[in-house]
């Protein structure tokens, strides 16, 4: 069966996780949330301009296995076992070298469309990178498929990240709004003809 990543990575976020995160940023959990569902979908299209580079992989999966957080996680049962900040310097590395010089920017636009401060967007952008390419050390069978599950789940996952970031990865927003727009145009025809179907 073919895994829908964000799905797969959101399942770790419990309500326990978001409230450890919580204590040391002291924002609002749906804020939290919203950020760390964004900085994931940011990490996923991230990766999927990365994926070419042929020594990028072999790279960033060495260095994700010697971290803290990647110890701390249970893959099997779909959770993070404890919830320190190891992330926050431990996730840099890896951030730099899948958004080379555009981090600072893609974090400052996190924490102006969800309304978070600029640490907090820093450091869940660190977490969300250390999370996915942890969940990809642990399977790396989906390694050889990983650019055609990108390419097949990238409209969904383009809607959840806010315009000005999906510009700055470098893709149009006209790529994920098409069906959204096209689902318009037959509730407008609908209406049209005066059926209200939906």
């Amino acid at each position: 069966m073919t895994p829908n990543l964000q799905i797969e990575l959101r399942r770790f976020i419990s309500s326990n996780v978001v409230s450890k995160l919580n204590k040391f940023y002291f924002e609002n959990d749906a804020l939290l949330i919203k950020a760390i569902d964004v900085s994931l979908g940011t990490i996923l299209m991230g990766m999927y301009n990365k994926i070419d580079e042929i020594t990028f992989f072999d790279e960033i999966l060495e260095k994700v296995e010697d971290t803290r957080f990647y110890a701390e996680v249970d893959f099997e049962a779909g959770r993070i076992l404890s919830v320190d900040d190891c992330y926050a310097i431990e996730g840099n590395s890896i951030l730099k070298q899948i958004f080379t010089n555009k981090k600072g920017r893609i974090s400052e636009m996190i924490s102006n469309e969800v309304g978070i401060k600029s640490e907090t967007a820093r450091e869940v952008l660190n977490f969300s990178g250390l999370l996915f390419i942890s969940y990809l050390k642990n399977n790396l069978q989906l390694l050889p498929s990983l650019k055609l599950l990108l390419e097949d789940q990238k409209r969904d996952i383009l809607n959840s990240i806010p315009p000005g970031i999906k510009i700055i990865l470098g893709f149009s927003c006209y790529e994920s709004v098409e069906e959204k727009s096209q689902a318009n145009l037959s509730k407008s025809l609908f209406t049209l003809f005066g059926h209200h179907f939906f």
